[in-house]
């Protein structure tokens, strides 16, 4: 029963106890109207919807790690292991406050405050990550709260696309091994996952079929599996030089452990910047596009889902073509200029 109490201005108030959060704080919804009357209908009227979603919501009653956990079993089939080992990992390691809530005692004050926790010690990127795959559980299991949650900004990341002079380097240092799997990514556009897939009957006399990937299960066992996206699957063109030194490559079903290994010894003591090995796949984008390729072509060819990805890419332009386009700018408007 609410009992209506008047305000100094006249109206009148119901408080009626909305949630209790991770600290046992009390939290009230106050609702305010010129009767007593209207004031305690509509606190009635706000419990009556609450109870109306919990008892609707077969879930509600989960705790947020349960949750999580049914997300991720339902998920298992159809995404890849190394997703759902991230998946497992965020479970663990993120948002452990309110892990232990049931879910019809969530509401977007306690989120923005584990939101915010989390954002004191991580990354943007992470906190994003990480608040992704909430949302994407309580959009299966507690659809009713819509959170409106303000997220760190984004940081754009600083890090280097090599230049062929790099690529160059690290070939002629390479040995045996690792001189394929750059190749394959710089020239090919092939992820690391994509290269230890890989197996003679793939490479062609005209190109390099890309139709599977090798990732880590949750075991660390290697698992050879479709790719993510329908992108994935591609014909990558290579030169006939380039074809016959693949197909006499003796390391075929390697790790991604071992290429990540061998890369990046041979960056540390080769003279180049430092770069991992996924930034070959942006030389090949960088040098396609600065050779004036259509975007939607090097999409098709390097696997690229959307062209955003390309474009982000580019921002980053390549560091041997920097001062070529910018005396290509001073010549363009140099010629423009008309002073007598």
């Amino acid at each position: 029963m609410y009992s209506a109490h008047k305000l100094p201005s006249g109206n009148y108030r119901v408080r009626v106890l909305n949630y209790v959060d991770v600290n046992n704080k009390r939290h009230f919804k106050s609702f305010t109207a010129s009767t007593p009357q209207e004031a305690e209908d509509k606190a009635k009227e706000f419990e009556i919807n609450n109870e109306k979603k919990i008892n609707n919501n077969p879930y509600s009653e989960l705790t947020l790690r349960e949750a999580y956990q049914r997300y991720i079993n339902c998920k298992s089939s159809i995404l890849s292991p190394s997703t759902i080992v991230g998946y497992k990992r965020y479970l663990k390691n993120y948002f452990q406050d309110i892990m232990p809530l049931p879910l019809k005692c969530l509401n977007q004050e306690i989120i923005q405050i584990a939101v915010n926790e989390m954002s004191a010690n991580h990354s943007p990127k992470s906190v994003r990550n990480a608040y992704g795959l909430l949302s994407s559980v309580l959009s299966m299991y507690y659809p009713s709260l819509k959170p409106n949650i303000r997220l760190p900004q984004k940081i754009s990341p600083e890090y280097v696309i090599p230049t062929t002079a790099d690529i160059n380097i690290l070939l002629k240092n390479a040995n045996d091994f690792i001189k394929i799997p750059i190749m394959l990514a710089a020239f090919g556009s092939l992820r690391r996952s994509e290269v230890c897939a890989l197996t003679r009957k793939d490479v062609t006399d005209e190109g390099i079929i890309v139709n599977k990937a090798a990732v880590y299960d949750e075991n660390h066992n290697v698992v050879i599996k479709s790719p993510k996206t329908k992108a994935g699957r591609r014909f990558v063109p290579m030169s006939t030089q380039m074809l016959e030194e693949i197909k006499n490559w003796k390391y075929f079903s390697c790790t991604p452990a071992m290429i990540d290994n061998s890369f990046n010894k041979l960056v540390k003591n080769s003279n180049v910047p430092k770069f991992s090995f996924h930034k070959l796949r942006h030389y090949f984008a960088s040098e396609l596009h600065a050779q004036g390729l259509p975007d939607k072509e090097i999409a098709r060819i390097g696997g690229w889902e959307t062209l955003d990805t390309l474009h982000n890419i580019y921002q980053h332009s390549m560091r041997d073509k920097q001062k070529e386009f910018d005396d290509k700018v001073i010549k363009i408007f140099s010629d423009n200029l008309n002073i007598e």
